[in-house]
């Protein structure tokens, strides 16, 4: 039998499964067998390529991150210089997609659903031979002219400028999004200049002298002064030879999806504090005073978490709001539970406490009709996991699911402790609320119920917690 010859692939993807999936397809080629390495992240992956030059070919997942397409990750790999095949694997097909990758240098474009070994096989030889006959006709120019392939043609608009964002490139995308005539008329001038704010462009740069990528959205202004909003990707170019670093970023104009976006949440959120207002008419279960106490609790434990290194790059503003708003609708689902339990003022019998426990799942059925579009809006997603997940514990003892640990959405364990505090010290049918210490006391002693940052913020600032409610309680 043949020996396999061995292929030193980097996977790009950020889903463990498909991990998995390539592992076990890299080892039932016929020819060849995969020696599989897998990075996530862009500024990992440049990092990875830039100590492992044995790396043969690159599989690239389209959807590697929420706020990044695999067409941005090939730009910055072309641009750091890196030449060896990529073959782009998505979940869904897409002609538009494909076309665009394949016009910015990918050797093939695969779709997840359809892939087995066979298939895998013949797209990684065929790109192998591609690249080694490409490799020979171009001779030294093969490295600019994949960059070109990546960088000029792209609809995404590129920019190349030195560490002080003094910029030397610019692709024609970039040149139509800004609303200029040519490229001569941006080439020379600072990046800050073409932002609506100098000193938020300054912060990119601070940034990149140390993680060598940033990710994020910038405001533009083009050059009739309308202002355009944009998703960013910057990273920091170093060549081995000597040649001064260089900066590359990569735009995409979100303007229109921002604005969409602002006009629909406005509305949702209008819905939503309807829904939560009425939930608390009913029964008079709750106070306005409580719906509000868990949105500021919620507030205030999303800002501290955005502090914290785990969390910078998922955490931002528009998520602690986001999460703030949604919170409110934590206990709609007992708008259907029967009053005569809600306000039993006795304990509650397995029978009745089984009732209870469905309301999770009745909230999400009654906020359905909104939620069944909720496609990638965050806001109805957060809505969605709180409903549904706010009474799931960290050790595995809640409730609708038994979910444990990381498997509970961060916004449900968030809103867990917000709730559970404000539970404790507020009045209730069968019970007289605690103190603020006695509540204090109590999260103490269940610690592992809790997502323990989550915890540690709760106990590092329990005065702010009893700010928060004796306020409120002045209020309502």
């Amino acid at each position: 039998m043949t020996e396999k010859k061995l292929i030193q692939t980097l996977l790009i993807d950020d889903d463990p499964f498909f991990v998995v999936v390539f592992s076990d397809l890299g080892k039932k080629m016929e020819s060849i067998e995969l020696t599989l390495h897998h990075t996530v992240s862009l500024e990992e992956s440049l990092s990875f390529l830039e100590e492992h030059h044995e790396i043969e070919i690159i599989l690239l997942d389209y959807r590697v991150h929420h706020k990044i397409t695999g067409l941005e990750i090939l730009q910055h790999i072309r641009a750091k210089g890196v030449n060896i095949p990529v073959i782009v694997v998505t979940a869904s097909g897409n002609e538009e997609i494909a076309a665009t990758m394949m016009k910015a240098g990918a050797s093939d474009y695969l779709v997840k659903g359809t892939l087995n070994h066979e298939v895998l096989e013949r797209s990684i030889k065929d790109a192998l031979e591609h690249y080694q006959a490409y490799g020979k006709a171009t001779g030294q120019g093969e490295e600019s002219i994949l960059k070109e392939l990546a960088l000029k043609r792209s609809l995404n608009g590129v920019s190349i400028m030195d560490r002080e964002g003094y910029i030397s490139y610019v692709n024609p995308s970039f040149v139509t999004m800004y609303g200029y005539g040519s490229e001569e008329e941006i080439v020379g001038r600072n990046m800050e200049e073409l932002t609506l704010s100098p000193g938020e462009f300054d912060e990119v740069l601070a940034v990149l002298r140390d993680k060598k990528v940033w990710l994020g959205e910038l405001a533009g202004i083009k050059k009739d002064k309308v202002e355009i909003n944009m998703q960013t990707l910057f990273s920091l170019i170093e060549y081995k030879e000597l040649k001064p670093p260089e900066i590359m970023a990569s735009f995409i104009d979100i303007t229109k999806l921002k604005d969409a976006e602002k006009k629909r949440e406005s509305l949702y959120r209008g819905i939503m504090e309807v829904f939560a207002l009425k939930a608390e008419e009913v029964g008079n279960v709750e106070t306005a005073g409580h719906i509000r106490r868990i949105a500021e609790y919620t507030h205030f434990v999303a800002d501290e978490l955005k502090k914290q290194e785990p969390f910078k790059n998922y955490i931002d503003d528009k998520y602690v709001s986001d999460i703030s708003y949604a919170s409110m609708l934590h206990d709609v689902g007992k708008w259907r539970t029967p009053n005569e339990i809600l306000l039993k003022p006795f304990q509650l019998s397995e029978a009745e406490w089984g009732i209870i426990k469905q309301h999770p799942k009745l909230g999400v059925d009654m906020l359905m009709p909104l939620l069944k579009d909720k496609g990638s809006n965050q806001y109805l997603r957060l809505i969605e996991s709180i409903v549904l997940y706010h009474h799931e514990r960290w050790d595995g003892s809640g409730y609708p699911e038994g979910l444990k640990g990381e498997e509970i959405p961060l916004s449900a364990r968030i809103v867990a402790l917000a709730d559970t505090y404000d539970a404790l010290v507020s009045d209730r049918s069968y019970r007289k609320g605690y103190s603020h210490e006695q509540a204090v006391e109590i999260i103490r002693k269940e610690e592992y119920r809790f997502d323990p940052r989550v915890w540690q913020i709760f106990m590092d600032n329990q005065s702010e917690f009893k700010k928060l409610k004796d306020k409120s309680s002045s209020v309502y």
